[in-house]
């Protein structure tokens, strides 16, 4: 049997890229398109070879739990959204992604796993209004900061992020907004939220307002599960939930 990540499963996978694709693949058990115009050859890449998204992925699988609601900002294709509602239903799915490219190929992923979370085009920050938002070439690199000379300007529809977690009380917590944690974390009142899976951004904001943002989440009585860290993926947990 060949163990899915293994060095079996990986020497084949290298023979089969220089083949023509499929046009979908599995992943953490959700089913993934490769061939949509969103789909650039970066993310094409690290989809093929399971490593999109696989270290969040991970801890998703490992930490949520049946009567968990989750709320992911940053949605992306809509991969960690699907995978947390086969885990605890559609009804209990709220994802919040700002490109407007990305509700297309979002709607696939989840009609391809047979999934239908909440999705809302928004941005969530301090207040209500729009924002300046930076689209990438590669989806995953845009932000509401620029990050390259060749990033188009939009403007999206802002909500706030404090009305919307009263709104829908999440219990877990998916954040990969392209170093836009910072400022979503510096207004944010996470009361209700008992875990979070969040990747920062070092190259984008620094290490030390890195530092700052996990004391925020300090003082709001979240701990660092130093057993599983994955690189710039952090899981905190509050001390009363079990991190086994």
């Amino acid at each position: 049997m060949i163990r899915p990540g293994g060095k079996t499963d990986k020497r084949i996978k290298r023979i089969l890229w220089r083949l023509p694709k499929a046009g979908y693949t599995t992943n953490f058990g959700v089913r993934l398109p490769m061939k949509h115009p969103a789909i650039t050859p970066p993310i094409l890449k690290d989809i093929f070879f399971g490593v999109y998204e696989s270290k969040e992925a991970e801890l998703v699988q490992k930490k949520i739990a049946a009567d968990d609601v989750v709320m992911e900002v940053g949605a992306g294709i809509g991969f960690l959204s699907a995978l947390s509602a086969k885990a605890v239903g559609s009804e209990r799915v709220f994802a919040y992604e700002a490109n407007p490219q990305l509700m297309e190929v979002i709607k696939q992923v989840h009609a391809l796993n047979g999934v239908a979370p909440t999705v809302s085009n928004v941005l969530l920050g301090e207040g209500e209004g729009e924002c300046d938002f930076w689209l990438a070439k590669d989806y995953w690199a845009s932000s509401l900061i620029q990050g390259s000379e060749d990033a188009t300007r939009i403007r999206v529809r802002q909500i706030d992020l404090n009305q919307e977690i009263q709104r829908i009380q999440p219990s877990f917590m998916i954040l990969d907004i392209e170093g836009g944690e910072y400022e979503f974390l510096r207004h944010a009142r996470l009361d209700p939220i008992r875990k979070i899976v969040i990747e920062v951004h070092p190259h984008v904001l620094g290490y030390a307002r890195i530092s700052e943002m996990l004391s925020w989440l300090f003082a709001a009585g979240f701990a660092l599960d130093l057993g599983n860290m994955r690189k710039h993926v952090l899981y905190l947990f509050k001390e009363e939930v079990a991190t086994t």
